[in-house]
């Protein structure tokens, strides 16, 4: 009877943190890529499971800067394709002792409305040997794709190796299949008109629709120093993180006044390497961490506009 009970207690409890994480989880870790999204891995990953009981639930909200492929200069119009906020839901599900599985749910909003969609699918293992943590983790974007399978794919190495009784190390390794979809208003071109003629149809839009496609492949690396100061587990970490890619980019401009469409294909390779630092806050029923992400060295083509990484400061509360 009184087990019964407790276990209600904890789960009620669980569901009131849980609402809380919708409201007050911020979390602003993108990547250095042609188009920039929330990128959920290789931040705080490890080879060490991290909750305790079957299952555990982690909310982010994650904010969008104006513009996906341009700088905060370029004219672009949030909502049309893309949100500028977006609120993201991990579930990790214990199928075995070394064994998990995890999903991540995306509310991204569009011109359609807010919508929920499943972003990834995760499959974890996890292996002791020797007193050192290994971790392979395979993630799949189930969103379906005829022409070659799943559009995304990402595999993972992890280490944990624990260094003294106050310090331990969090190393990952891993590579990306990439196909990401994406779209935006730009400016339209300017028609030139000459005074003299007789003009027929007054001038279109003053914004064109800009689509395209990004095809490639991507390489993460994470290397992690965690300083223990209490009995729970609680540390202060410091992160070198390091990632690019290479892409093909197919875009086209569906432009307001004109039917058809004129498509050009360019090659992207970028990346940059961020330093991370924050501190996570260990409880038996959750996990709280801020942290702060600095990017210490970016590289994209000299050729066109290319998002810019910018110094990021985020909070990430895992339910367990």
């Amino acid at each position: 009877m009184l087990h019964s009970q407790i276990f209600r207690i904890r789960k009620v409890q669980k569901y009131l943190l849980f609402t809380c994480a919708l409201f007050f989880g911020v979390s602003t870790a993108f990547a250095q890529r042609p188009v920039q999204m929330f990128d959920p891995f290789y931040r705080g990953e490890t080879a060490v499971r991290t909750f305790y009981d079957q299952y555990a639930v982690t909310a982010e909200l994650s904010f969008l800067p104006p513009g996906l492929l341009q700088n905060e200069t370029s004219f672009s119009t949030p909502g049309v394709g893309v949100s500028p906020f977006g609120l993201n839901v991990r579930f990790d599900y214990r199928l075995a002792s070394n064994l998990d599985l995890g999903a991540y749910v995306d509310a991204s909003g569009s011109a359609a409305g807010r919508t929920l969609g499943l972003s990834w699918v995760t499959l974890k293992y996890f292996k002791h040997l020797d007193g050192i943590d290994y971790a392979i983790r395979l993630a799949l974007d189930p969103s379906s794709d005829g022409r070659s399978g799943f559009p995304q794919a990402d595999l993972g190495f992890l280490y944990t190796s624990v260094l003294s009784t106050q310090v331990s190390a969090d190393f990952a390794f891993g590579i990306r299949r990439v196909q990401i979809g994406y779209q935006e208003i730009v400016p339209a071109v300017p028609v030139v008109i000459d005074p003299g003629d007789p003009i027929v149809t007054p001038p279109g839009s003053s914004s064109d629709l800009l689509r395209g496609r990004a095809r490639g492949w991507e390489a993460h690396a994470s290397w992690s120093h965690n300083i223990i100061f209490d009995p729970a587990g609680s540390n202060l970490f410091v992160s070198l993180m390091a990632e690019g890619g290479t892409y093909d980019m197919l875009e086209w401009l569906v432009e307001s006044d004109v039917t058809s469409e004129n498509r050009t294909k360019t090659n992207y390779q970028g990346g940059t390497i961020w330093v991370r630092s924050g501190i996570e806050i260990e409880r038996p029923g959750y996990q709280f961490a801020p942290f702060l992400s600095i990017p210490f060295r970016q590289w994209a083509p000299s050729e066109g506009e290319w998002p810019h990484s910018k110094l990021r400061l985020g909070l990430r509360l895992m339910l367990r």
